[in-house]
């Protein structure tokens, strides 16, 4: 699993006695993050975020979430655009679940079972 890229921020969190919804919007508005790209559906951000790190696409914040799914949870159009984006960038992604690394060959199963149908 590829840590948060402010990991150790949110491990000094942890012990300020934040509950993980708290720590996952502190996290959201940390500047220069793709967290915050995110929340502000910045999509030029993003996609500088990601060329120069595309590892962050794997980011994950206090409870367990991707980028993937704040974009879905924001739900705006913006969001929605972003996450079709990534997903198209990104196409692992789509079997990133809360807490969980995505497994390669859970992916390339994935991948041979859509192509099938």
């Amino acid at each position: 699993m590829v840590k948060s890229e402010n990991s150790t921020e949110i491990l000094s969190e942890e012990k300020s006695g934040l509950t993980a919804v708290e720590k996952q919007t502190e996290v959201s508005r940390k500047k220069g993050t793709i967290w915050e790209a995110v929340l502000k559906a910045d999509q030029e951000t993003l996609e500088r975020l990601l060329h120069e790190n595309p590892n962050i696409i794997n980011a994950r914040g206090p409870v367990g979430e991707c980028p993937i799914h704040m974009l879905f949870l924001y739900g705006s159009e913006t969001h929605l655009n972003m996450a079709q984006y990534l997903i198209k960038r990104f196409p692992q992604i789509i079997v990133q679940i809360y807490n969980k690394p995505v497994s390669v060959h859970v992916y390339l199963y994935q991948f041979k079972f859509y192509h099938i149908l």
